[in-house]
Order: C-alpha cells, then structure tokens, then sequence
C-alpha cells in the first residue's frame, strides 16, 4: 500500500567524444553523409565502478538521451571521490571545466561562482514553480548565494553508524540510545575479541574521522558549538571540540576502533565491517547502496549530553550546477529536471538508497530494510549540522587534516590551537 511520506531534511569514462557544449562532433563512420551529429554536453560525477549507483545514474543519463528534445546527448565522466575535488579545481584553474558538475554546498562552490565559473539557475527555477516547491525545505537555500540559486539538491546525507545485526544478536547486545549504551556495546564486543568499529583516518579519507569527532562535539555541545565556529564567535579550539577530540583519543586507546585505524582508508575499513572484521561501521548514509543487506542496520551515534541527542552531521549528497563554459544551459537544466523527477529520485531511493533532496510519494513495501533504517534516521534527526570542509573549505579541509593528527595520536589543545591560530577567516 502507498501513502504519501515527506522525507525529513554518496574510474569509469564513458567512451564518447568529450566535447565542449553546443559544439559539433566528428560525424562517425556509421553516419549517413551529410547527417548531423547531436552536440554534447559533458557531465563530471563522482563515483566509481565499484560503487553500485553508477549503474541507475548510467540508466537516468541513457533515457533522457533518448527522449530529450534538445537535440544533446549527456555524456558522463565518473571520477573517484579521492580525486574529484582536484581534478574539477584543475578544469576550473584551466577553464577546461565540462558542461554539468557534481559538486556540494555553497561552502564549496563559492569560490567558483565567484570567480564566475558557474551559472546562476535562479531564473530557470522561478519560471517553473511546481519544479522549485518540490525541493525539500532549506535544500535550495544550501545552494543559494546573493538571492540566486547555483546548484540544483537531488539527494541528502547524515552521517550514520552501521552495524552487523547478526554480531549484535550473538552478543545480546541493543541499538544503543544513550553514549553510555555505545560504550558498553563497545566493551562487550572488545570483551568477546571482536573489533567494535571500522572507521578510516587516513589522509586521503581525512572527512571520516573529521565527522566522528564533529558528531561528538554535536552532543557534547550542541548546534551552539557548531554555529558559533561557522560564523567565528567561537574557536576551533573551544573547550567542546576540545573535549570531542580527546574523548575520540580515549575511545582509541581503549580499542574501541580497528587495529592500525589512523592508516585505514574509507574503503579498508568498509571492506572490514562487510567481512564482519569489525561489528561496526561510522560512514554516511549514501554507503547505503554498498552495504544493502538484511543483515545491516544503522543508528544515529548518540550524544554523550542527553539534551543534544540527535543534532546530526549531514548534508547534501548530490548537488549539480551548469558551468560558464556550456553553450546550451537551457538543455543542461532539463537535463538536471529530468534527474531530479519523481520517477529518477524514487528509483534512486529504491535501487541505491539514495535519500531524495525533494519531496516524493513512497511505496514503503519497495524499501529495503537498511533504506527503513536510514529513514528512520532521518525522521529522528532534530537539527543538521553539514561538515565543515562544506561551509568553508579552507578552514574546513584543515580541520580535517587536523583531525587526522588527533587520530594519531597528538596532542589535542595543540593541534586545535594551531588550526585556530592558521584560521583562513580570521
């Protein structure tokens, strides 16, 4: 039975010609003389083979080149997350950026809308009511700079711990609701020889311990902590994070993190969870589509101050924005429609466990148990705190750099007042 649910406030080189947009391409050898080949608008994701929603994105892209009516064909470039921020700064830097974008919140795409490299798509929303209403509230504002709009949301995020429901019934062990509960279930799992959580900290996978210690800081401060450093009225070095940072330090050296974590990259530490090597695993709700299983759930880590439960780390998952390069941002936009519909975001939450940016019926009897979960999470989530490196990615990429240091053991009041004292903003 359906009933209408309003959602609460994640390589491969497709073969083709590469070509910038509303440029012609090389007529092929299978073309009758004289035809006139589609011109190309190129589109650059994130995502890799591996992960399991490049197939539905693939399939999304391939219907609305045959049923567009601009005359274009999407062609798609999918980069791997570790590389994608680089590679789009060096398109950016050379003005060989493609046509379309995957990109994040302003906090990132700032600096490219003002160095006027990114469309403005307000006007394109405001001449199509029924497609600006049925964003999710507050997702546009996300993408809003000067009154203007510059990304388009199709899905959302919070971070989540995952766990094996199999480990957690051997051991009798609850979903825990308070910190309290997480830790004893981390001292029991630790008593039974089996790993509690599989967690990355490495470098490159810098934003997955970063998110820990901020979801911490969430529940031991609250959204005032948070705020407070976004606007600069308090310091990276405030006594909450500080306290967040050592309480992670302490969790570590009580074991409650896999063996080696400060080395361990985001798909290492995955790989450890799925090959129950660890009972489990702190990531986003977009590794939902990799770890789709009957035997996986997921909770909110709870706060260690009962009175910030559930002010939750999250954020946009998937955003898109049209370039200054493209020829035909009025094909780009129905494109970014098309992607965006009831029928493409229901697919994405159904096949992958995408969480849609906008507002759409739901046949729950198609949700997959850990889709169940991941929703709950959401409904129970009270206030979103996106990441820092997504409000500002100066200070917020050195916060998770900083983080890293913490996981490896430094000490944490002179870590965070060197990230305070090299404050881009200040």
């Amino acid at each position: 039975m359906k009933r209408k649910i309003w959602i609460g406030l994640a390589g491969i080189l497709c073969a083709g010609l590469l070509a910038g947009c509303g440029k012609e391409g090389e007529n092929s050898g299978s073309k009758d003389a004289g035809e006139e080949e589609k011109k190309v608008l190129t589109v650059l994701l994130n995502g890799t083979a591996s992960d399991a929603f490049v197939d539905d994105y693939q399939e999304i892209i391939d219907r609305f080149n045959e049923e567009n009516n601009y005359d274009v064909t999407i062609e798609p470039e999918f980069v791997g997350n570790a590389e994608y921020k680089a590679r789009l700064a060096t398109m950016m830097a050379t003005d060989t950026q493609p046509d379309i974008i995957y990109t994040w919140e302003l906090g990132y795409l700032e600096n490219f809308v003002n160095a006027g490299k990114i469309v403005s798509l307000q006007e394109y929303l405001d001449a199509d009511p029924d497609w600006k209403k049925s964003f999710q509230a507050g997702t546009l504002e996300l993408e809003t700079y000067g009154g203007e709009a510059y990304g388009i949301p199709t899905a959302r995020c919070i971070a989540v711990m995952y766990y094996n429901k199999e480990i957690f019934e051997k051991y009798s062990l609850e979903v825990p609701e308070t910190y309290e509960e997480y830790c004893q279930v981390c001292e029991t799992l630790l008593a039974n020889g089996v790993t509690p959580v599989a967690m990355a900290a490495a470098a490159d996978d810098a934003w997955m311990v970063s998110q820990y210690i901020q979801q911490l800081s969430n529940g031991i401060a609250g959204v005032e902590l948070y705020e407070g450093i976004k606007n600069g009225t308090r310091g990276w070095n405030d006594e909450g994070m500080e306290e967040a940072a050592k309480l992670f330090q302490e969790e570590a050296a009580k074991g409650y993190f896999a063996d080696g974590f400060a080395e361990l990259s985001s798909g290492g530490a995955k790989w450890l969870f799925q090959e129950e090597k660890a009972a489990m695993y702190f990531n986003g709700s977009w590794d939902a589509s990799n770890l789709d299983n009957p035997n996986i759930g997921c909770f909110i880590l709870p706060a260690v101050k009962e009175e910030y439960q559930n002010i939750v780390v999250g954020a946009l998952d998937n955003s898109y924005a049209v370039t200054s390069n493209c020829e035909d941002v009025e094909a780009a936009v129905a494109f970014l429609k098309f992607w965006s519909n009831e029928e493409n975001a229901s697919m994405l939450l159904y096949e992958c466990g995408r969480i849609p940016a906008t507002d759409i019926r739901m046949d729950e009897g198609r949700l997959s148990s850990l889709c169940q979960d991941v929703l709950a999470c959401f409904e129970q989530q009270k206030v979103l705190t996106p990441w820092f490196d997504r409000v500002d990615a100066g200070s917020g990429n050195r916060f998770n750099q900083s983080c890293v240091e913490i996981g490896q053991g430094k000490d944490v009041k002179t870590v965070l007042d060197a990230l305070q004292k090299e404050d881009v903003r200040e």
